[in-house]
């Protein structure tokens, strides 16, 4: 007979977009070659993947936008995707070694922490 219907609606996560408001996030795996001379790559949107093009010495942890590329809002446009990258290196240390041989960083990069 008549009556309410109760309805419950579970979104499940996706596998690597995550919401945040109108906005969509994503950790993009580069490799080590990408970060230090720069690339142009394929990235996945909610729309279908789109070209990035990475600065040459891009670090892990910087955040690039794609402006438009998030949800809908309510009051008009859409929102960003933001894109944080992460170098992924080699899993066997000897191929690592071999990539870098003859390379060194002078650098003292700690030195603002005082140590």
């Amino acid at each position: 007979g008549p009556g309410d219907a109760i309805v419950t609606i579970e979104v499940l996560p996706h596998p690597f977009f995550a919401r945040e408001g109108d906005d969509v996030r994503l950790d993009l795996p580069i490799t080590l070659d990408e970060a230090v001379r720069g690339a142009r790559v394929k990235v996945p949107t909610v729309d279908g993947p789109v070209i990035l093009t990475l600065a040459p010495g891009s670090s892990s942890g910087k955040v690039l936008r794609l402006k438009g590329k998030g949800f809908s809002r309510k009051v008009g446009g859409r929102g960003d995707q933001l894109v944080t990258l992460q170098i992924v290196l080699p899993d066997d240390p000897a191929e690592l070694a071999g990539r870098l041989e003859g390379w060194s960083d002078p650098r003292q990069v700690r030195s603002r922490l005082g140590v």
